[in-house]
């Protein structure tokens, strides 16, 4: 199964129009941050993170004077990394929000005004995702286009599939697109 995305939403007093809507922070490795997350299960003493800052682009985002955004960092599936998101969520939120700040808002604490995290453990309770997985299957080979759940059955008639693990894939597109192909199917089976 894919990663799973440990995510920190947060609305700060200020406006940032410096920060642009999309951004990644890299952090000082790749290659090994990869293998910890997929191939170790390990949480990662560094990470990327992809920050996201809806209200530079849009005000109404947020009251005025104020800005949004969240910041998300790929992490192991709890099959690889079976830790106890309570205990451990709080700790990487803080880590990230200092990494943040050590980047782009030196006085991000001293700013927040509200502020929640999203773990694997909340994919898995709120979203049913398998192993707190984000995007469903993993993004290998043999697991992706024509290889992926076909949305409809070879085997059962009138059995249809959709979501993330079926094709086209995972993401709103892909399960948008999923859906399309999947109603598509069930209208050429009742004609």
């Amino acid at each position: 199964f894919s990663p799973s995305l440990f995510v920190v939403h947060f609305g700060i007093e200020g406006t940032w129009p410096g920060i642009p809507h999309h951004m990644i922070l890299f952090g000082p490795r790749y290659r090994e941050l990869l293998s910890d997350i997929y191939d170790h299960g390990v949480l990662p003493q560094d990470f990327s993170i992809y920050l996201h800052h809806p209200s530079v682009t849009d005000p109404s985002m947020a009251p005025e004077g104020k800005s949004t955004f969240y910041a998300l960092v790929p992490v192991a599936h709890m099959g690889r990394l079976p830790i106890d998101w309570d205990e451990v969520g709080p700790q990487l939120e803080k880590r990230i929000l200092d990494e943040v700040g050590r980047r782009l808002i030196p006085d991000i604490h001293s700013r927040i005004v509200t502020k929640f995290h999203y773990a694997p453990s909340d994919f898995a309770h709120d979203l049913n995702a398998h192993k707190g997985s984000a995007f469903s299957l993993e993004p290998i080979l043999t697991q992706s286009a024509y290889f992926r759940g076909h949305n409809r059955d070879d085997a059962l008639k009138n059995f249809y599939l959709v979501g993330a693990g079926t094709h086209p894939g995972a993401g709103i597109p892909g399960v948008v697109g999923s859906a399309k192909a999947t109603a598509k199917l069930m209208i050429e089976d009742l004609a």
